[in-house]
């Protein structure tokens, strides 16, 4: 096999695990986010247009849709809930969507039949189909929620597919580059917007503080593991401690860090990905995260997200140049 032909196969391999993780935390931003709505006053204009910006895609949904969300009646941010659902759920035009994320896992999966266990594109079709099948417009709040709630069953089945089925080889490595460095990327985007651009400038909603906190840990899927590993009350400072820093929880930053380390590890020429990721796991164990609020989180924050962006390009240049 040529070396470009491995080459080839490492990026789509990385890539997948990239794909199949986007559309988890697509599927998870769109489900808290109705619930957030619903438990906050109606008089705090939230709406959905920020999770247009956590997933950066703003230039997109402005091409598409217009400044008024493709209705001319918009007058609230709250209104704008039927163009972005549907902008990031079935909207093909997205690159971004759903929908277009499993698809090119879909194809990715196809062209690596010879590298993933048989069933895996199986699994994966039927993700997509399911997805494309169930979440067409016209749809109501309850019929989206269940068919989202499948679709992450879905993900997560093939999660434990993989772990469970996939030889731990190279390949192995890269799917778990892709998954821990979107998964790393998700958790720094979630932090920022929801924190620093939604409740730290309205003082008269302080009361309401720990609702949005805890829209941030269903977002990546840790409410319960808070509870279990802070035994306090939902707080900012404690939140961050947790999502940040916290080395038993799946998505926290450090975890993220830490699991591609040791992907890393495992991998021939890795000299300068594997400098960069221990600089980084470094400087975030030395970080006082309870003193990072409002513009000093969104400067740390922001900050990480540009070492995760060089971070790919590293191993974008090292593995796979040429694919």
């Amino acid at each position: 096999m040529s070396s470009r032909t491995l080459s080839t196969t490492a990026s789509r391999t990385y890539w997948l695990g990239r794909y199949l993780e986007r559309a988890g935390s697509i599927t998870r931003l769109v489900s808290v986010n109705a619930n957030l709505l619903m438990d906050l006053p109606t008089k705090l204009q939230l709406g959905w247009l920020p999770l247009v910006e956590i997933l950066a895609n703003q230039d997109t949904y402005q091409a598409l849709y217009g400044a008024s969300g493709g209705d001319a009646k918009v007058i609230s941010p709250s209104s704008y809930e039927k163009s972005v659902t549907r902008f990031l759920l079935s909207d093909t035009r997205n690159p971004g969507s759903l929908i277009s994320v499993l698809t090119y896992a879909r194809a990715n999966a196809r062209t690596l039949r010879g590298t993933l266990p048989r069933a895996a594109y199986e699994h994966i079709n039927d993700a997509h189909s399911y997805a494309k099948e169930s979440i067409q417009e016209p749809l109501s709040r309850t019929r989206r929620s269940n068919a989202l709630q499948h679709v992450v069953e879905r993900l997560q089945h093939i999660d434990g597919f993989l772990s469970a089925t996939m030889l731990h080889d190279a390949s192995w490595q890269f799917l778990r580059l892709g998954n821990f460095i979107e998964r790393a990327d998700m958790t720094t985007r979630i932090i920022d917007l929801r924190s620093s651009n939604l409740l730290s400038a309205q003082s008269a909603l302080a009361p309401f503080s720990d609702i949005q906190w805890r829209s941030i840990l269903n977002s990546l899927d840790a409410m319960q593991g808070y509870f279990i590993s802070q035994q306090n009350p939902i707080n900012q400072s404690d939140v961050l401690e947790f999502l940040l820093k916290n080395s038993e929880l799946p998505r926290s930053l450090l975890r993220c860090f830490s699991t591609i380390r040791n992907c890393l590890r495992s991998l021939p020429r890795n000299t300068e990905p594997l400098k960069l990721i221990n600089s980084m796991r470094q400087q975030l164990q030395r970080a006082r995260v309870h003193n990072l609020k409002n513009e000093k989180l969104h400067r740390y924050v922001g900050a990480r997200q540009k070492q995760l962006s060089t971070l790919h390009q590293k191993i974008t240049h090292t593995y796979f140049p040429d694919a």
